[in-house]
């Protein structure tokens, strides 16, 4: 009874709440909100919000059904959301954590849980009286699903919206003035004062308006807008009326901003003040190894030992405690110099406790990682061995290991070593870095690996045919011994006191089903009809590999698939190797002057594509004299003798040794005064022929050609070619404007400098030695312009002409603002007839946006009507295009100091760029300038661009439009060749 009475007065209680107690979010919100295609011929609740009386009565329902029906509906799937994308997170310990634990990438994905979101947001609103409660709830939560989905404009612009619909109000029904006296506000405040009565916090929910400001600071990093989010930090952060509630959330965002500049300091000090906002257990720990990993970063290894050891006694992951382990060691820098000896000892004895079994592979990786620390490469590689000794079917860690053992061995010229630690990477990990790399340095390490093992196998089958012919035999036969035993056959000699000959050919097969008169042999003791049985195995099965699950046919496959290893002892025609036989392995040894010859034929031209392999592909000079020079010793009658010698010059000069240099240099004037490279060398110019001319310049040309579309690595890698056969006489300077303008996309300054510097050498005077002179300039004041950059403050024009490009801004450069922060004023949404400007995404380039145009609608020729000049680029890549773009606004600064341009890009098909620059006031305008721009484009303005690979066009307004909508270029230009009248 005395229950049922608590229950009671509970719900009359919990309902005179609703009714009494003012409401946090704001009333009155004076706009009309497009209806869903359901409810369009219906009068909704929303649009009844200024015709009658908000009544307790009409609230309490109004509350109750928004927040129950729709808010907590709206709010479980954004959740939901959010956790399917943590549980698709796997964060790797041994690398700095993102972080958050969920990736947006991931959320985006999920289009038709978000979109079904956004629709139950919007519907709640519409169908329910505005001055409810629970308006402005769901509008963040409408925002929050605009920036899981990666729209970070429409985000922006609904965040933006909240703070502006949902301020304060006096009761008259106007807006404060926000951050000012007047009204009575405060000056230093922009937050929405909330009430601190236990009423309103257990039956009401908080104002949206100040969580918006959180999820606009978020928007802002996400879109990496720093100064921005910045300035919205300090303002709240000395905000009195922001709620202490969010003081949690504004620590994280200010982590979050830090951590994106990887200023990891602060960025450990915030995160440390925010771990009260993690949504579990596992995510605080997670947090706290984050906190651990900056402050290491920042060098404070004290406070990351202790935060990695807090992990230790908070975290429920195996994984991650290891890796806390692993670090808490690896950041002990206590114990002067043997710091790092102590701490490898550790994680040794570590490795044998039977505890830490299945992550001695990560254990031992780590130990490798601090004795690169100090440069000890040789500790390392043994431990990184003893790394991938231990797989523990963690094949990301595995490949890691693999992949730094490959880059040890590749510093000290092992290269089977880094041959074989790619070839035991697996391909299909996610996480490998650029695999397409790999898979190329992977081949040509395949085939230094071939030479070297051909070399060392020749030398030892020489070396054995100079022993004495006891020792020779008596060592074939240990060898014999040794591999039969280790392949699980018996003993040669054991055969042969049987009564069995090693000479299989002479033995006749016995009848295994004939009459029991004549007795017969056992077949696993006839070699014979083993091979025989073996043979028609094969032919009948294939080449199995001898596995347990060789049935299998996907095992089968895979095993193909793999590069088998050479055969270390000749093998017949068919790569298959010889039975382990005394007589077979011994018939190799080259004892006769043919064989011999034909062993000294391997080992020349092996070492002959070694030369090849070091100098066009790895270059490294250091191998290519070694073994240059070891040809040139052994074999100085050698066929390509004088490309060995071309070689071994450019090594010698690259070097320093310039005695060398000149010897090299007059044995080929003496040996090979009219060779091809000994021409180049000679002369500086390759053969005088017509056909190796023209052979150079298209070889050229196709670089040239993949250069400008986009292939770099296939360029580099032919020009380099080319430039080892025709030498550097046909290096155009347009080649090495376009290389060096690559490498600088790539941030390799240093290289992109010592190409401009050729330029400059070897063309004096001409445009592009000018503009070589220019970028090197401009690179060694890289980082002070692009700090500069950074802090431009770029404000859009606040009414833009429909032609303008949403990518024309007006920018002011640092030194022209002002040194305090500008408030930008918040203004009140345009609200069409039926959606709020609040809600619609704005496209970041509205050149790109592709208007609905009529079909039957044409092109028309209007002088009058502004125009663009047009740029056609074919078969450009970004780079070059961006490069053309900078030419062209430096041209124009320079012609034309006294006139304004704006410039954009359009990619109109697979083929052809547009660069638009304008816009001109007619069309004869616009022919004008290019009148006086065409002819000084090959020579000033883009020399290094090729004439075939850009053209000029004008095109209007109304015309660029109708070629959006219906991307054909070769319609337009027809259309307009009619009115060009070669005047362009």
């Amino acid at each position: 009874m005395r229950l049922s009475r608590y229950i009671i007065f509970a719900s009359v209680f919990f309902i005179l709440c609703q009714i009494v107690i003012p409401s946090y979010g704001q009333l009155g919100i004076s706009f009309d909100i497009k209806k869903p295609r359901q409810y369009e011929d219906r009068v909704l609740r929303s649009e009844k919000s200024d015709q009658k009386k908000f009544t307790a009565p009409r609230r309490f329902i109004q509350n109750t059904f928004t927040h129950y029906n729709y808010f907590f509906n709206a709010n479980n799937r954004l959740n939901d959301i959010i956790e399917r994308a943590k549980l698709a997170q796997q964060d790797d310990y041994s690398r700095l954590l993102s972080f958050y634990n969920y990736s947006l990438d991931v959320t985006a994905q999920e289009q038709v849980e978000l979109d079904s979101l956004m629709y139950k947001a919007k519907t709640g609103i519409v169908l329910h009286d505005l001055r409810n409660d629970w308006v402005d709830n769901m509008y963040l939560l409408w925002g929050a699903a605009y920036y899981l989905r990666k729209d970070f404009d429409s985000a922006y612009l609904m965040f933006q919206f909240i703070n502006y619909a949902f301020a304060p109000k006096e009761k008259d029904g106007y807006y404060r003035y926000i951050g000012s006296k007047m009204d009575g506000n405060a000056a230093n405040s922009i937050a929405t004062k909330e009430s601190d009565a236990l009423t309103k916090k257990l039956f009401s929910e908080p104002p949206s308006r100040n969580d918006a400001f959180i999820w606009q600071i978020r928007t802002l990093l996400a879109q990496e807008k720093f100064s921005d989010a910045a300035s919205l930090i300090e303002e709240l952060k000395h905000d009195p009326n922001f709620p202490s509630r969010l003081q949690n959330d504004l620590a994280e965002v200010q982590a979050l901003y830090f951590f994106k500049q990887n200023r990891w300091d602060s960025a450990a000090e915030y995160l440390v003040n925010a771990l009260g906002n993690a949504g579990s257990k596992q995510e605080r720990t997670r947090w706290e190894y984050l906190c651990a990993q900056l402050y290491e970063k920042a060098g404070n290894y004290d406070e990351a030992e202790a935060w990695y050891t807090r992990v230790i006694s908070h975290t429920t992951d195996a994984v991650m405690e290891i890796y806390a382990r692993l670090n808490s060691i690896k950041v002990n820098k206590q114990g002067a110099d043997n710091y790092i000896d102590r701490n490898v000892a550790e994680l040794l004895k570590m490795a044998h406790k039977d505890r830490y079994a299945d992550y001695r592979d990560i254990i031992y990786f780590m130990a490798a990682q601090m004795e690169l620390e100090r440069h000890n490469t040789d500790a390392a590689a043994i431990l990184l061995e003893k790394s991938t000794n231990y797989n523990n079917g963690n094949t990301a860690q595995r490949n890691k290991a693999f992949l730094q053992l490959a880059t040890l061995a590749l510093a000290k010229k092992q290269y089977r070593l880094a041959y074989n630690c790619y070839d035991s990477l697996q391909m299909n990990d996610p996480e490998l870095p650029d695999p397409q790399k790999i898979t190329s340095q992977k081949e040509v390490l395949g085939k230094i690996a071939f030479h070297l093992e051909t070399i060392d196998r020749q030398d030892s089958l020489q070396h054995l045919a100079a022993l004495p012919e006891i020792d020779r035999k008596d060592f074939v036969k240990k060898l014999v011994k040794k591999l039969r035993k280790a392949q699980g056959l018996k003993d040669e000699d054991l055969i042969a006191q049987q009564g069995l000959s090693s000479d299989f050919g002479q033995q006749q097969p016995p009848d295994l089903f004939g009459n029991n008169a004549a007795k017969g042999e056992w077949y696993f003791y006839n070699a014979t009809l083993r091979n025989r049985g073996a043979a028609t195995f094969k032919s009948v099965w294939g080449n199995r590999p001898n596995v347990d699950n060789w049935r299998r046919a996907a095992a089968i496959n895979t095993s193909a698939t793999l590069p088998q290893p050479g055969n270390q002892y000749g093998g017949n025609q068919q790569n298959q190797p010889p039975a382990l036989t005394f007589d077979a392995l011994y018939d190799h040894i080259p004892l006769t002057t043919e064989k011999l010859q034909q062993s000294d034929d391997s080992i020349q031209n092996a070492l002959y594509a070694l030369v090849k392999l070091y100098a066009d592909e790895m270059d490294d000079c250091p191998s290519v004299i070694s073994t240059g020079e070891t040809l040139q010793k052994r074999f100085p009658g050698f066929d390509h003798m004088e490309e060995v010698l071309f070689h071994l010059y450019r090594c010698y000069t690259n070097s320093g040794d310039a005695i060398k240099a000149s010897q090299v240099k007059k044995q080929l004037a003496d040996h090979y005064p009219s060779g091809q490279y000994a021409t180049v060398l000679l002369t500086g110019q390759p053969a005088a022929t017509a056909k190796t001319n023209e052979l150079a310049t298209k070889t050229y040309e196709a670089i040239y050609d993949q250069f400008i579309e986009g292939n770099f690595a296939e360029a580099l890698r032919e020009k380099k070619s080319a430039d080892s056969v025709y030498g550097t006489t046909y290096w155009t300077p347009q080649l090495l404007y376009i290389e060096a303008v690559y490498h600088v996309k790539q941030r390799e300054d240093s290289i992109a400098k010592d190409i401009l510097q050729q330029i400059s050498n070897r063309y004096p005077g001409s445009a592009l030695a000018a503009k070589a002179d220019n970028l090197v300039s401009v690179l060694n004041r890289r980082a002070a312009i692009e700090e500069e950059l950074r802090n431009l403050k770029i404000e859009k024009p606040t009414a833009e002409p429909a032609s303008k490009p949403a990518d024309m801004v007006v920018v002011t450069p640092p030194s022209a603002q002002a040194d305090t922060v500008t408030r930008k004023p918040i203004v009140q949404p345009k609200v069409e007839t039926t959606v709020p400007v609040a809600v619609v995404k704005q496209p970041a380039d509205t050149l790109a946006k592709k208007v609905a145009i009529p079909p039957d609608v044409r092109f028309t020729y209007k002088p009058g009507e502004k125009h663009y000049v047009m740029v056609i680029l074919n078969k450009v890549d970004n780079v070059f295009r961006n490069e053309a773009k900078n030419a062209f606004f430096r041209y124009n600064r320079e012609t034309f100091y006294n006139k304004a341009f704006d410039y954009s890009t359009i990619d109109i098909d697979a083929e052809n760029k547009l660069l638009l620059i304008g816009a001109f006031d007619s069309a004869a305008a616009a022919i004008q300038y290019i009148q006086q721009a065409k002819p000084v484009a090959t020579t000033q303005i883009i020399p290094w661009l090729k004439p075939e690979k850009y053209s000029f066009s004008i095109i209007s307004d109304s015309n660029l439009e109708l070629l959006k909508s219906r991307p054909n270029l070769g319609d337009y230009l027809k259309f307009i060749e009619q009115f060009r009248q070669g005047k362009f």
